[in-house]
Protein backbone atom coordinates (compact mmCIF):
# COMPACT_ATOMS: atom_id res chain seq x y z
CA UNK A 1 0.00 0.00 0.00
CA UNK A 2 1.49 3.33 -0.72
CA UNK A 3 -0.30 5.76 1.55
CA UNK A 4 1.20 5.72 5.15
CA UNK A 5 -1.07 6.52 7.88
CA UNK A 6 0.05 9.27 9.79
CA UNK A 7 -0.64 12.58 12.03
CA UNK A 8 2.83 14.75 10.68
CA UNK A 9 2.21 18.56 9.38
CA UNK A 10 2.30 17.25 5.45
CA UNK A 11 -0.42 14.23 6.36
CA UNK A 12 -2.36 16.47 7.65
CA UNK A 13 -1.82 19.38 4.40
CA UNK A 14 -4.27 19.55 1.96
CA UNK A 15 -3.76 17.71 -0.87
CA UNK A 16 -4.11 20.55 -3.45
CA UNK A 17 -1.05 22.19 -1.33
CA UNK A 18 1.04 18.49 -2.35
CA UNK A 19 0.53 19.01 -6.05
CA UNK A 20 1.99 21.67 -6.02
CA UNK A 21 5.32 20.61 -4.26
CA UNK A 22 5.45 18.05 -7.53
CA UNK A 23 5.10 20.80 -9.54
CA UNK A 24 7.82 22.77 -7.60
CA UNK A 25 10.12 19.89 -8.20
CA UNK A 26 9.11 19.77 -11.94
CA UNK A 27 10.46 23.12 -12.57
CA UNK A 28 13.68 23.23 -10.79
CA UNK A 29 14.76 20.14 -12.99
CA UNK A 30 15.78 22.02 -16.38
CA UNK A 31 17.28 25.31 -14.01
CA UNK A 32 19.11 23.85 -10.94
CA UNK A 33 22.64 21.70 -11.07
CA UNK A 34 22.55 18.04 -10.09
CA UNK A 35 24.28 18.78 -6.86
CA UNK A 36 21.30 20.99 -6.19
CA UNK A 37 18.58 18.89 -7.11
CA UNK A 38 20.42 15.71 -5.81
CA UNK A 39 20.61 17.35 -1.86
CA UNK A 40 16.98 18.79 -2.61
CA UNK A 41 15.83 15.21 -3.14
CA UNK A 42 18.21 14.48 0.22
CA UNK A 43 16.31 16.92 1.69
CA UNK A 44 12.74 15.03 0.50
CA UNK A 45 13.76 12.13 2.24
CA UNK A 46 14.68 13.77 5.16
CA UNK A 47 10.99 15.28 5.37
CA UNK A 48 9.90 11.49 4.83
CA UNK A 49 11.81 10.27 7.64
CA UNK A 50 10.50 13.15 9.60
CA UNK A 51 7.02 12.04 8.63
CA UNK A 52 7.16 9.07 9.48
CA UNK A 53 7.62 7.09 5.70
CA UNK A 54 11.12 7.11 5.48
CA UNK A 55 12.15 4.15 5.37
CA UNK A 56 9.52 3.03 2.86
CA UNK A 57 10.54 5.91 0.63
CA UNK A 58 13.77 5.06 0.83
CA UNK A 59 13.24 1.13 -0.05
CA UNK A 60 11.28 1.93 -3.28
CA UNK A 61 13.44 4.73 -4.07
CA UNK A 62 16.11 2.00 -4.25
CA UNK A 63 14.39 -0.48 -5.83
CA UNK A 64 13.55 1.95 -8.96
CA UNK A 65 16.77 4.33 -8.86
CA UNK A 66 19.52 1.77 -8.34
CA UNK A 67 18.87 0.07 -11.76
CA UNK A 68 17.93 3.73 -13.79
CA UNK A 69 21.25 4.52 -12.11
CA UNK A 70 23.42 2.28 -13.34
CA UNK A 71 21.77 1.88 -16.84
CA UNK A 72 22.07 5.54 -17.42
CA UNK A 73 25.90 5.60 -16.04
CA UNK A 74 26.76 2.53 -18.38
CA UNK A 75 25.16 4.09 -21.51
CA UNK A 76 25.84 7.41 -21.31
CA UNK A 77 29.35 6.97 -20.08
CA UNK A 78 30.47 4.27 -21.96
CA UNK A 79 28.14 3.45 -24.91
CA UNK A 80 27.15 6.99 -26.55
CA UNK A 81 30.08 8.79 -27.97
CA UNK A 82 29.91 11.97 -26.03
CA UNK A 83 33.01 14.46 -25.75
CA UNK A 84 36.47 12.97 -25.94
CA UNK A 85 37.03 9.63 -24.35
CA UNK A 86 39.57 8.95 -21.48
CA UNK A 87 41.14 5.37 -20.81
CA UNK A 88 39.50 3.52 -18.08
CA UNK A 89 41.91 -0.15 -18.15
CA UNK A 90 40.77 -1.54 -21.25
CA UNK A 91 37.84 0.20 -21.65
CA UNK A 92 36.83 4.28 -22.85
CA UNK A 93 34.54 5.96 -20.68
CA UNK A 94 33.28 9.89 -21.69
CA UNK A 95 33.56 12.59 -18.69
CA UNK A 96 30.84 14.44 -20.35
CA UNK A 97 28.40 11.95 -20.62
CA UNK A 98 29.27 10.53 -17.04
CA UNK A 99 27.86 14.19 -16.24
CA UNK A 100 25.19 14.18 -18.64
CA UNK A 101 24.48 10.67 -16.84
CA UNK A 102 24.24 12.28 -13.24
CA UNK A 103 22.06 15.20 -14.65
CA UNK A 104 19.43 12.98 -15.94
CA UNK A 105 19.70 10.54 -12.40
CA UNK A 106 19.51 13.70 -10.52
CA UNK A 107 16.44 14.61 -12.26
CA UNK A 108 14.53 11.51 -11.93
CA UNK A 109 15.72 11.36 -8.56
CA UNK A 110 13.83 14.31 -7.22
CA UNK A 111 10.83 13.67 -9.21
CA UNK A 112 10.36 10.48 -7.86
CA UNK A 113 11.20 11.22 -4.48
CA UNK A 114 8.47 14.19 -4.25
CA UNK A 115 5.90 11.99 -5.63
CA UNK A 116 6.83 9.24 -3.37
CA UNK A 117 6.34 11.73 -0.20
CA UNK A 118 3.32 13.27 -1.77
CA UNK A 119 1.02 9.56 -2.67
CA UNK A 120 2.62 8.30 0.65
CA UNK A 121 1.03 11.28 2.59
CA UNK A 122 -2.33 11.61 0.38
CA UNK A 123 -5.36 9.50 0.70
CA UNK A 124 -6.59 8.65 -2.42
CA UNK A 125 -10.03 9.47 -1.67
CA UNK A 126 -8.63 12.97 -0.37
CA UNK A 127 -7.10 13.94 -3.59
CA UNK A 128 -10.20 12.78 -5.61
CA UNK A 129 -12.46 14.78 -2.81
CA UNK A 130 -10.15 17.92 -3.66
CA UNK A 131 -10.15 17.94 -7.53
CA UNK A 132 -13.91 17.40 -7.39
CA UNK A 133 -14.40 20.20 -5.56
CA UNK A 134 -12.09 22.53 -7.62
CA UNK A 135 -14.82 21.60 -10.63
CA UNK A 136 -12.08 19.07 -12.36
CA UNK A 137 -14.18 16.63 -14.59
CA UNK A 138 -14.82 13.13 -12.91
CA UNK A 139 -13.45 11.60 -16.18
CA UNK A 140 -10.15 13.87 -15.31
CA UNK A 141 -10.30 13.16 -11.73
CA UNK A 142 -10.68 9.39 -12.40
CA UNK A 143 -7.92 9.40 -14.65
CA UNK A 144 -5.42 10.99 -12.13
CA UNK A 145 -6.65 8.90 -8.87
CA UNK A 146 -7.37 5.54 -10.81
CA UNK A 147 -3.51 4.47 -11.21
CA UNK A 148 -3.11 5.39 -7.44
CA UNK A 149 -6.25 3.04 -6.53
CA UNK A 150 -4.79 0.06 -8.42
CA UNK A 151 -1.64 -0.77 -7.76
CA UNK A 152 -2.30 -2.04 -4.45
CA UNK A 153 -4.41 -4.34 -6.13
CA UNK A 154 -2.23 -5.54 -8.69
CA UNK A 155 0.85 -6.05 -6.28
CA UNK A 156 -1.74 -8.08 -4.33
CA UNK A 157 -2.71 -9.84 -7.31
CA UNK A 158 0.77 -10.63 -8.37
CA UNK A 159 1.82 -11.61 -4.86
CA UNK A 160 -1.01 -14.21 -5.30
CA UNK A 161 -0.04 -15.92 -8.22
CA UNK A 162 3.11 -15.58 -7.20
CA UNK A 163 2.48 -17.57 -4.28
CA UNK A 164 -0.08 -20.20 -6.17
CA UNK A 165 2.83 -20.54 -8.41
CA UNK A 166 5.65 -21.51 -5.96
CA UNK A 167 3.38 -24.01 -4.41
CA UNK A 168 3.18 -25.92 -7.74
CA UNK A 169 7.20 -25.72 -7.60
CA UNK A 170 7.79 -23.64 -10.10
CA UNK A 171 10.03 -21.81 -8.22
CA UNK A 172 11.76 -24.59 -6.19
CA UNK A 173 15.22 -23.85 -7.07
CA UNK A 174 17.23 -20.53 -6.01
CA UNK A 175 18.52 -18.69 -8.96
CA UNK A 176 18.48 -15.52 -11.52
CA UNK A 177 17.27 -18.47 -13.72
CA UNK A 178 14.44 -19.73 -11.55
CA UNK A 179 13.13 -15.67 -11.43
CA UNK A 180 12.87 -15.50 -14.36
CA UNK A 181 10.69 -18.49 -15.13
CA UNK A 182 8.63 -17.16 -12.51
CA UNK A 183 8.24 -13.85 -13.59
CA UNK A 184 7.26 -15.00 -16.91
CA UNK A 185 4.92 -17.44 -15.72
CA UNK A 186 3.29 -14.17 -13.60
CA UNK A 187 2.88 -12.01 -16.70
CA UNK A 188 -0.28 -14.20 -18.72
CA UNK A 189 -2.31 -14.46 -15.89
CA UNK A 190 -1.50 -10.84 -14.13
CA UNK A 191 -2.19 -9.18 -17.85
CA UNK A 192 -5.80 -11.10 -17.87
CA UNK A 193 -6.47 -10.69 -14.28
CA UNK A 194 -5.82 -6.80 -15.51
CA UNK A 195 -8.10 -6.82 -17.99
CA UNK A 196 -11.06 -8.77 -16.77
CA UNK A 197 -11.23 -6.26 -13.61
CA UNK A 198 -11.06 -3.27 -16.40
CA UNK A 199 -14.21 -4.24 -17.72
CA UNK A 200 -16.25 -4.84 -14.51
CA UNK A 201 -14.67 -0.99 -13.21
CA UNK A 202 -15.95 0.12 -16.28
CA UNK A 203 -19.53 -1.58 -16.36
CA UNK A 204 -19.72 -0.49 -12.23
CA UNK A 205 -19.14 3.47 -13.12
CA UNK A 206 -21.61 3.15 -15.93
CA UNK A 207 -24.16 1.41 -13.74
CA UNK A 208 -23.85 4.76 -11.59
CA UNK A 209 -24.00 7.45 -14.10
CA UNK A 210 -19.89 8.28 -13.78
CA UNK A 211 -20.32 11.11 -16.62
CA UNK A 212 -24.43 11.75 -16.40
CA UNK A 213 -23.03 15.20 -15.14
CA UNK A 214 -20.17 17.45 -15.72
CA UNK A 215 -19.26 18.01 -12.00
CA UNK A 216 -20.12 16.23 -8.79
CA UNK A 217 -21.47 17.41 -5.59
CA UNK A 218 -19.73 16.80 -2.39
CA UNK A 219 -21.21 15.80 0.90
CA UNK A 220 -18.60 16.67 2.82
CA UNK A 221 -15.78 18.50 0.57
CA UNK A 222 -12.28 19.19 1.97
CA UNK A 223 -11.87 22.35 3.79
CA UNK A 224 -8.57 24.16 3.93
CA UNK A 225 -7.25 27.10 6.39
CA UNK A 226 -6.10 30.79 4.36
CA UNK A 227 -2.42 30.14 5.19
CA UNK A 228 -2.58 26.93 4.05
CA UNK A 229 -4.05 28.83 0.50
CA UNK A 230 -1.62 31.38 0.35
CA UNK A 231 0.94 28.72 0.93
CA UNK A 232 0.04 27.58 -2.27
CA UNK A 233 -0.23 30.63 -4.21
CA UNK A 234 3.27 31.15 -3.44
CA UNK A 235 4.81 28.10 -4.19
CA UNK A 236 2.79 28.33 -7.46
CA UNK A 237 4.55 31.38 -7.82
CA UNK A 238 7.72 30.53 -7.19
CA UNK A 239 7.90 27.48 -9.83
CA UNK A 240 6.15 30.36 -12.08
CA UNK A 241 9.43 32.16 -11.82
CA UNK A 242 11.73 29.44 -12.12
CA UNK A 243 9.89 28.63 -15.27
CA UNK A 244 10.67 32.55 -16.51
CA UNK A 245 14.20 31.98 -15.18
CA UNK A 246 14.33 28.54 -17.28
CA UNK A 247 13.17 30.03 -20.48
CA UNK A 248 15.54 33.05 -20.08
CA UNK A 249 18.45 31.54 -19.91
Amino acid sequence: MLYRHGHSVLHRAGPLTKLTLIVLAATMLPLWPAPVLLATAALVLLAGALCRVGWAMARRLALILLPVGLALFVVHGFMLENGPAQPLGPVDYYPQGLARALTYFARIALLLSVSLLVVMTTRVNDLARALDQRGLPPALSYLLTAPLNLIDGIADEAAAIRDSLQVRGLAARSGLAARVRLLGAMLAPLVRDMIAEAGTRAEALDARGFRALPRRSLLDPPTETRAEARLRMAILLVSALQVGMALWA
